[in-house]
């Protein structure tokens, strides 16, 4: 008796543990591409990265964050000018891309500002804007870039 209760415990932690874990990871995985102020992740958001967006001859346009939400392991990418944009080129004139890759170095996917999910890039006047956001729990890392028209300035944080 005292054997088959231990086996049963073992196998409920076992296969309980593996049950457990899909699903919630399934979830997370869920927050993809959503928006980080609809879902109340921004909330608690901390920044773990920044970097300036410089051009090469260090004239300084502004920052780009890399946010993080604890409570829904997530990150996004966010972009502030220091003066609101003087154009754009038709699409945009500043943007913010945030990038998924697995612990292991693996791409996973990336978003915009512009991205479902984004609150679109920044346009002739602003001075900000954030993208989706990715999972970046456990197994998971996340960096930002903002860029200025993609040649005139950019910045990149670092991983987390």
């Amino acid at each position: 008796m005292k054997k088959g209760l231990h086996v049963g415990i073992l196998f409920l932690l076992i296969f309980g543990l593996f049950n457990v874990a899909p699903m919630s990871k399934a979830f997370a995985l869920s927050y993809d591409g959503s928006n980080p102020v609809s879902t109340g992740c921004a909330n608690d958001a901390v920044t773990k990265s920044y970097s300036y967006i410089s051009d090469s001859h260090d004239n300084v346009y502004g920052k780009v964050e890399l946010k993080w939400s604890a409570k829904c392991k997530t990150s996004w990418g966010k972009i502030t000018l220091y003066h609101a944009a003087p154009y754009d080129n038709g699409a945009y004139y500043a943007n913010a891309v945030v990038y998924s890759y697995t612990s292991s170095g693996t791409y996973r996917t990336r978003y915009t500002c512009g991205s479902s999910g984004g609150n679109g890039a920044i346009m002739k006047g602003q001075t900000s804007c954030y993208t989706a956001q990715v999972y970046n729990g456990a197994g998971y890392i996340a960096k930002a870039k903002g860029y200025i028209n993609w040649d005139i300035a950019s910045g990149t944080t670092g991983w987390y």
